[in-house]
């Protein structure tokens, strides 16, 4: 698209200067179906403030792109700019928009680089903004109509107070309104029928952009057009509020759009109505103060949107995030995968792991080329892979999330692989041509910090049908088998093994993310299994445990594993007997590893394999597989263990005997101390600081 109009590029475009210069479109009136005829105008955010409307779209697609005519010249933009500009040409007077397809150079980065980073004022400062969701169709005119009829005042109350804290939250979630709640007096038919409108309708490319989170939350008034209807941003809000559940769940067996992608969206309609909420206190009776967070905080929720260019999954943060300017520079000539690779970097060695949750092989796309280590934040399919962490896990000890919080406190380090053990890779033209030195990001090991590894020998079954219930029973009962074989009848934590299965599976949270124990399980246990036995019953009788279980992921996206020391988690579906658990330090939840030979170990006969194979100390360098549940473990107890009985991470037969006596074998009046059973005894040789090299 860069290149569409590269012949007239110097004739149209002159060099901006001065303080925040923009360019505006004086779009000239015209009737449906003459020819587009607009003018740039160069001028400044400070004298254009209040002067002009900004404009929100998705690009579209490239193919078959149409032109309008610009300051004289044939100019080619996409037909979703097109279109948007067509609809809000008027017949009888101009009007004057930004929109960036054509008030920014797209051929120039460095312009493109600079307009980026004060995008934020050109929203902010705009008379109003214009959000356009593409053609009208039926299922629009339907969902525009409900929304212009929704009593907003009152939904935009019942959400007022969400995020003050987590109880007050599912308070408000439990009773908030509910378009999929039977209403009386509604015929079902039409119900269902608006029902599948409205999720369609949230279903618009739109809602999915990265940049609408700015885009959409900056300017006081923002107008939302589909076809020829128009409603307030608030009366979107309140459409995607009654499409949200209240709890975890399915919707309607009649609603056939992807439920990730769904809630996702909607998601992404409360994070700019909260931002709107702490710019713009006054118009919601709210707190007037926009709470700025560091950046690894706001990429949990932007990453899992889209972007055209997946730099802006980053760029598009840096007003919203306090630190982003710590992390990276806003350069369209740095490729993605390095910028990716460059700020997980950084955050490493600032002690921040909070980008692991989007790295891994099971967060990565086959087509990265990323380290393991590194994150891939293009994947915006939140839903599936990701093991929603408790705010009360901490295996590895407190989590850092702002630099300045822990000046010099590095989580790990980056190294070049030595150069006979890196990888043949092809890399794409922008790579190649690409110079500078975090070119060797790609062929690098990152060495972080671990207080606990084990190795996996069991893992279970995985459902490839979630409604699959014969293979659901069949699963668990192979699992409660295997374990009623083990020799401890008892878990480190003193459940029983039984008990200890079952909270696994759940995470140990319940439907309302409280944690629990074995009495839960006691409770709510048979009803479930009741209930999946039982060919009539309904999601509208659903128990209480499938609930955790589908917000868990378990049997599907996770599966369950035990380790060689006998450790219950819950992992990747994509994990393998012999792969690793370990804890990292300073990360909210384990990890599973895969050792990893590099290509030279591949040419000595085997050997490297053999030694491998020995065990986690012998593997010197692992693959990142994804996120995992370590039961008993997610509170810090293999530092607290380490530290009181002189833990040693691969010990030697006198290292481990000591550490046993130490702890008099699981009798010793310090367990005590620690406040754990003894039974974390069985675990002492697992624990000690190490470092993990991942590749």
């Amino acid at each position: 698209m860069e290149k569409w109009n590269a012949d007239i590029v110097s004739l149209l475009y002159k060099p901006l200067s001065g303080s925040m210069p923009i360019r505006l479109l004086r779009l000239h009136p015209g009737q449906p179906g003459d020819e587009l005829n607009a003018e740039l105008v160069p001028t400044s955010i400070e004298e254009a403030e209040g002067h002009y409307e900004a404009t929100s779209y998705t690009w579209g697609s490239p193919v078959d792109p149409p032109s309008m005519t610009c300051d004289g010249l044939k100019v080619i933009i996409q037909r979703n700019a097109f279109d948007m500009l067509n609809d809000l040409r008027r017949t009888d007077q101009t009007r004057t928009v930004w929109i960036d397809a054509i008030c920014i150079d797209q051929s120039n980065i460095e312009e493109r680089a600079a307009q980026v980073a004060i995008m934020h004022h050109i929203y902010r400062r705009a008379k109003r903004v214009v959000i356009w969701l593409g053609k009208s169709d039926h299922h629009s005119a339907l969902a525009m109509s409900y929304a212009a009829g929704l009593d907003v005042p009152k939904l935009l109350g019942e959400s007022r107070d969400i995020g003050d804290s987590p109880a007050k939250d599912w308070e408000i979630y439990t009773n908030k309104s509910y378009f999929f709640e039977p209403k009386e007096g509604v015929e079902p038919k039409q119900h269902q029928t608006l029902g599948v409108a409205i999720v369609k309708f949230v279903n618009r490319p739109w809602f999915n952009r990265v940049w609408v989170q700015q885009e959409a939350a900056l300017c006081r008034e923002t107008r939302v057009i589909c076809g020829d209807q128009e409603v307030g941003w608030d009366n979107i809000f309140a459409l995607a509020w009654i499409l949200l559940p209240r709890s975890v769940g399915l919707y309607p067996d009649y609603i056939l759009d992807d439920l990730n992608r769904t809630l996702n969206n909607i998601s992404a309609v409360e994070n700019i109505q909260r931002r709107r909420r702490r710019l713009f206190g006054d118009l919601y009776q709210t707190r007037g103060d926009l709470i700025f967070q560091p950046l690894i905080s706001r990429l949990i929720n932007s990453c899992r949107f889209g972007a055209t260019d997946p730099r802006d999954k980053l760029y598009s943060l840096q007003y919203f995030a306090e630190d982003a300017d710590m992390w990276f520079d806003i350069d369209y000539g740095v490729p993605w995968q390095i910028l990716y690779a460059d700020v997980a970097r950084r955050f490493l060695e600032r002690g921040i792991l909070g980008f692991l949750k989007n790295a891994g092989r099971v967060r990565q796309k086959p087509d990265s080329m990323l380290p393991s280590w590194a994150p891939d934040f293009r994947d915006g399919n939140w839903g599936s892979n990701v093991m929603v962490d408790h705010p009360s896990w901490m295996p590895g000890g407190p989590k850092t999330e702002v630099a300045y919080d822990a000046p010099g406190k590095a989580a790990g380090s980056v190294h070049n692989l030595p150069k006979r053990h890196r990888k043949r890779l092809d890399l794409p033209k922008e790579l190649r041509d690409f110079k500078g030195a975090r070119k060797a990001l790609l062929q690098s090991y990152a060495s972080l910090k671990s207080t606990m590894s084990d190795e996996i020998a069991y893992v279970a079954d995985v459902l490839d049908d979630a409604f699959d219930i014969e293979a659901t029973l069949r699963i668990l009962k192979q699992d409660l088998d295997y374990i009623g074989q083990l020799g401890p009848k008892t878990y480190l934590n003193n459940e029983s093994i039984s008990a200890a299965y079952k909270l696994t599976l759940i995470l140990a949270s319940n439907h309302e993310q409280g944690i629990v124990d074995s009495q839960y399980a006691d409770k709510n246990w048979d009803e479930w299994i009741k209930w999946l036995n039982d060919p009539l019953a309904a999601r509208e009788s659903m128990p209480v445990w499938q609930y955790s279980m589908e917000a868990s992921g378990a049997l599907q996206s996770f599966r369950f594993a035990i380790t060689k020391h006998g450790y219950f988690c819950l992992v990747p579906r994509e994990t393998q007997a012999h792969d690793v658990v370990s804890i990292f330090v300073g990360y909210q939840v384990g990890v599973v590893l895969r050792r990893w030979l590099p290509p030279s170990a591949h040419m000595d006969g085997g050997k490297a394999h053999e030694e491998s194979s020995k065990g986690a100390a012998a593997a010197e360098y692992f693959e990142l597989i994804g996120d995992a549940y370590i039961h008993g473990m997610m509170s810090n107890e293999a530092r607290c263990i380490i530290d009181e009985f002189n833990c040693k991470h691969g010990p030697t037969q006198s290292q481990l005997q000591a550490m046993l006596r130490a702890s008099d074998s699981g009798r010793g009046e310090s367990w005590g101390t620690l406040g754990l059973p003894g039974e974390y005894a069985r675990i002492l040789e697992t624990l000690g600081d190490h470092l993990v090299n991942l590749v």
